[in-house]
């Protein structure tokens, strides 16, 4: 699948190397948008992140749009990926050690869902969808829990985790089980879908 005039909208290092991996070029840019604190009532959690995710796409064609960019016509991708615990909560990147702490705790030996939503935006043309995974993490020891917050593999991840993260921070021995759904929708960008997505997206 090749698409020269895709614009990834994330500064993510495993999104973009996702894309390079599948042989999609693309050209990173940054989205300027600052995102909600937390998701209105109104809205609900399985499209929460499909919504975030174009209000990163809407700020960078706003952005290409107001400097007259000659990037102003490519096709804009965003994503956005949130953990749903078994209590409904939804857990983000964690903001510190204490934080990723307490979200790791929460899924400690539960399985859980993760959503990533995903936005393709063009001009007056749109596409919002998301891809569902479920996954359970083993149970952690105390000692395993300092040593992963220790690696600090935690951060920058939604649910303060990554899927090959090992448990240790070291080796292999990885904590997360993939139960059902792609992999890749728990990295953080659903690339099966995103080429479903692009071969049937509006070329002008």
């Amino acid at each position: 699948m090749n698409n020269p005039q895709l614009i990834l909208a994330s500064a993510s290092p495993r999104r973009a190397q996702l894309l390079t991996r599948a042989g999609i070029p693309f050209t990173v840019l940054i989205s300027p948008a600052k995102e909600p604190a937390r998701k209105p009532a109104l809205i609900p959690t399985d499209i929460w992140p499909a919504t975030l995710a174009y209000i990163k796409a809407a700020a960078v064609q706003k952005h290409l749009e107001t400097r007259n960019s000659k990037l102003e016509t490519r096709l804009i991708r965003a994503a956005d990926t949130i953990v749903v615990s078994p209590t409904g909560a939804i857990l983000n990147k964690p903001r510190h050690r204490s934080h990723a702490a307490t979200m790791l705790l929460s899924l400690s030996g539960k399985t859980h869902t993760v959503i990533t939503g995903l936005c393709l935006l063009r001009g007056r043309h749109l596409r919002l969808t998301r891809a569902i995974a479920t996954c359970k993490m083993k149970r952690l020891s105390k000692k395993q829990l300092d040593a992963y917050l220790d690696s600090n593999l935690w951060r920058g991840k939604a649910g303060a985790y990554g899927l090959q993260d090992p448990s240790t921070g070291a080796g292999t021995d990885p904590f997360i089980t993939l139960l059902s759904g792609d992999p890749t929708t728990v990295v953080g960008l659903p690339l099966q879908l995103l080429q479903t997505e692009l071969a049937s997206f509006p070329k002008d």
